[in-house]
Order: C-alpha cells, then structure tokens, then sequence
C-alpha cells in the first residue's frame, strides 16, 4: 500500500514541480516521509486516496525545499 501511495504522489508532484524522473524510489520516501502527508480514503463507487488540503501546501513546500526545481 505504501508503495501505490508513494506513486500517486509522484505522480502528481513530480510533473508539478518539473523533477526529472530519475528521482529514485527512497528519495521519494524519505520526502514523503519527513512531510507527513494526511491523507483520506474515499470510497463513493470507486476508491480514491487523495491528500488532505492542509497537506498539499506543506508537502509542497517541503518537496520544492527537499528536490528543488529542475535545471
């Protein structure tokens, strides 16, 4: 579960803040880690993880803090 969680913020963030995809997997989760995201699961007819509000400004900032932007 950990691991689809972590792809799912990769996902989102990595486009967002233009990192190259050669991040590797324990850079990913040891940022995630250290920014502990709340985040909520939704079941409405298909399941959803999504990350709480609150969550996505601080775990933007420390994702920009920890990978800074792309050269």
């Amino acid at each position: 579960m950990k691991g689809l969680i972590l792809q799912l913020i990769r996902d989102e963030y990595q486009p967002l803040l233009q990192l190259p995809p050669t991040l590797s997997a324990e850079a990913w989760s040891e940022a995630v880690t250290k920014a502990n995201p709340i985040l909520f699961y939704l079941n409405d007819g298909a399941p959803l993880i999504q990350i709480g509000e609150a969550s996505r400004q601080s775990l933007l900032k420390f994702l920009k803090q920890q990978f800074g932007p792309a050269q």
